[in-house]
């Protein structure tokens, strides 16, 4: 369980290094029924830190900060609301929750990357908002931010870089967040930290590659995942 576990998080951060997408969603669906999913987001909040971090780093050279800044600035307290509501919900919930999520992920992503999004300020505010908000109740919200970047210019290392900056800062607000409401003890930081650091050499091999490959299967495979682990999710609520 261990191996596998590391060999699926190296693996998401080769694909999170590559897309920028799935690698939270792909860990979710490894250690959900492991953990539960009362635990999950906290977990998923300092293992994406860690992951976002290592990506910042290797696309470093692109980074816009004065960007990152400005959706941070929403993000965040945007992010404690939704950490308080999160701690209120039962774990019924957050694996139906989870579930629908996973599911509408795939079509909603298709749906985005469709739409020619130009935003303008008060866009960009309300989405990092929405951002903030969604990312303390669900996995995937990062998928909002994504589109917005490119819609502002954002492309290559400077759109892989932003965006993780911007998770970054997100995450490490979370964590401390869950970690005052008693929603993240010590055995799942630790479980986090290691898993997240398992992910940093797959974000390594992803910067080495980026571009040099097609990311066609890489998403097949990633959607096929997600849709088979929401639909699991939801008829374990639903049974």
């Amino acid at each position: 369980m261990v191996v596998a576990g590391m060999a699926v998080c190296f693996l998401a951060g080769i694909l999170g290094g590559l897309s920028g997408y799935g690698a939270g969603l792909l860990v979710t669906l490894f250690i959900a029924p492991i953990i539960g999913p009362k635990a999950l987001i906290p977990v998923i909040s300092v293992l994406m830190l860690i992951n976002n971090f290592s990506r910042v780093w290797f696309y470093r050279s692109g980074l816009h900060v004065p960007t990152v800044a400005k959706i941070s600035a929403v993000a965040l307290p945007m992010s404690w609301l939704g950490a308080e509501l999160y701690v209120q919900m039962d774990s019924a919930q957050i694996q139906s929750v989870l579930g629908a999520v996973l599911v509408l992920s795939v079509p909603v992503r298709r749906l985005i990357d469709r739409m020619k999004i130009t935003p303008g300020p008060v866009a960009v505010y309300g989405i990092g908002a929405t951002f903030g908000f969604l990312s303390s109740l669900i996995v995937g919200a990062g998928m909002l931010i994504m589109p917005m970047l490119m819609g502002i210019g954002f492309a290559g290392p400077a759109l892989l870089a932003t965006d993780a900056a911007i998770a970054v800062s997100t995450n490490f607000f979370k964590t401390i967040v869950f970690g005052a409401l008693d929603a993240l003890d010590a055995g799942h930081f630790l479980l986090a930290l290691a898993m997240g650091l398992c992910t940093v050499p797959g974000t390594a091999c992803a910067a080495w590659i980026v571009r040099r490959t097609s990311l066609h299967l890489h998403t097949a495979i990633i959607e096929t995942l997600i849709i088979f682990g929401g639909t699991m999710m939801l008829f374990g609520f639903l049974g």
